[in-house]
């Protein structure tokens, strides 16, 4: 009977792990994709017509769909930022001229993008995500920006946030190591990566009021 049982959990164990880790797997939703995830990559979704985004709780995405199902979707041709696997699936975010979604997806329908290193004047432009902004221009070898970031909006109602928003600012100049940059002022740490067109942002909660942050997926300003 003892050998019978340990057999049983030996075969079991497997499956018990899979489930784990998918419970145990993180944050894949929008606001936390750039602070949440790692291994930023980009990626072109092929062989299916739409490929829906899912959701990080209640179970899924262990669920799969419909279960897990969000409303926004992706169609074969998408180019879209990627983060960490977790069993059979992968974090990605799809950006657009309002933002984005983020979710996970089926893996096997995502087809890495080559994106070589970024030269130093890649790098330069006004960047934005929703009402926050980067401003990042090279000077003498190095990268500068001038940053501005709100909660819970530039200009919320009245209703929102009586007082006005809570604001943000970082002023600082570094120089990148390949796709990667820090830029530090005073407690303010303002971590960039960039991929082709898009700038993943995170910082260290230090740089502003209550709620300010610059983590997003930034795009240049006035690209659709």
């Amino acid at each position: 009977m003892l050998r019978r049982t340990l057999f049983l959990l030996a075969t079991l164990s497997p499956l018990a792990a899979s489930a784990s880790e998918l419970t145990d797997g993180g944050s894949c939703r929008n606001g936390a994709f750039p602070s949440e995830q790692s291994g930023f990559a980009l990626a072109k979704v092929v062989g299916t017509p739409r490929l829906y985004l899912l959701g990080d709780m209640d179970g899924c995405p262990a669920k799969g769909e419909p279960a897990c199902r969000q409303r926004s979707y992706v169609v074969s041709g998408d180019t879209v930022v990627t983060g960490r696997d977790l069993g059979g699936y992968r974090c990605a975010f799809f950006p657009n001229k309002v933002g984005g979604s983020a979710g996970w997806v089926d893996r096997s329908k995502l087809q890495a993008l080559p994106v070589p290193a970024p030269t130093l004047q890649a790098w330069s432009g006004d960047w934005k995500d929703s009402d926050n902004g980067l401003r990042i221009r090279v000077r003498d070898g190095q990268l500068h920006v001038e940053g501005d970031a709100y909660w819970p909006s530039a200009n919320p109602t009245p209703a929102e946030r009586p007082g006005g928003p809570n604001i943000g600012a970082v002023s600082a100049q570094a120089v990148p190591h390949g796709a990667q940059v820090d830029f530090v002022e005073d407690t303010c740490t303002v971590h960039a990566q960039l991929l082709g067109d898009v700038l993943i942002v995170a910082d260290n909660s230090e740089c502003g009021g209550m709620n300010v942050r610059f983590n997003g997926v930034y795009r240049r300003a006035g690209k659709r």
